[in-house]
């Protein structure tokens, strides 16, 4: 709604923007005392009702990309891909994709959908490689799509030094920072990240016009080879096999 007013204010503004949204997470809350339990639903009527509850709020005709926010075991994936057809059909949407999930998952979704997903948002930072090893970002080659990189800063873990890789990175960022232009820890992070063949789109949760900077920033700085596998290494606490 807030999106939306925002809209009203200067129309003209859309053009600018791409609104991305996710469906599927239920969680029980003061305005659903009827849930009980958190719960994933991805089915066609509940994806489409999602979808058209955003536009209303937005006061939009169409969204640019929808995510499927996680793997729903309930729930086959061609009823999954009927709701997110019939969006793309009726212009609703003007594309999918997915959160969270694995390499079967997705291509198993995409053989149902009648346009091809667009991303995965997956979790990946300095602190949580699982897509560089289990094949998730080298999926997003073979498809040649971008995956988003949720939690880029590993939900503040990088920063707060209580975990030992993170004290071990704050060190081996010091060591950098001079290199890149005085760059900071975060700003070092997000650009290890976005080095990566897959091209991985960091998703920063804030409104703090700082962090949003420093992201920018960090888009242009260019890590040499030696100094990402130098993170690698102050992450994992070892050398490269």
């Amino acid at each position: 709604e807030a999106i939306g007013g925002a809209l009203k204010l200067d129309p003209a503004f859309r053009r600018k923007i791409e609104i991305v949204t996710k469906c599927g997470i239920y969680i029980p809350c003061e305005f659903h005392p009827d849930r009980k339990v958190a719960h994933y639903n991805v089915t066609a009527a509940r994806i489409i009702k999602s979808a058209e509850k955003s536009l209303r709020f937005m006061g939009i005709d169409e969204i640019d990309l929808l995510l499927v926010h996680r793997p729903d075991w309930l729930t086959s994936a061609d009823e999954t891909a009927e709701g997110l057809n019939k969006l793309l059909k009726d212009g609703k949407i003007r594309s999918a994709g997915v959160s969270n999930y694995n390499v079967h998952q997705f291509d198993l979704l995409n053989s149902r959908v009648d346009q091809p997903l667009v991303t995965n948002q997956i979790e990946f930072s300095l602190l949580h490689m699982d897509p560089i090893d289990d094949g998730t970002a080298d999926q997003c080659q073979r498809h040649r799509i971008l995956p988003m990189a949720w939690s880029p800063l590993a939900k503040g873990a990088l920063m707060e030094k209580t975990d030992p890789a993170a004290v071990r990175l704050h060190a081996k960022a010091a060591e950098l920072s001079a290199k890149y232009g005085g760059a900071t820890i975060d700003q070092l992070a997000y650009a290890w990240i976005m080095a990566h063949p897959s091209c991985p789109l960091p998703i920063i949760g804030t409104n703090k016009l700082g962090r949003i900077q420093a992201l920018v920033k960090a888009a242009d700085i260019k890590l040499e080879r030696e100094d990402w596998y130098g993170l690698w290494e102050a992450a994992k606490g070892h050398g490269v096999p």
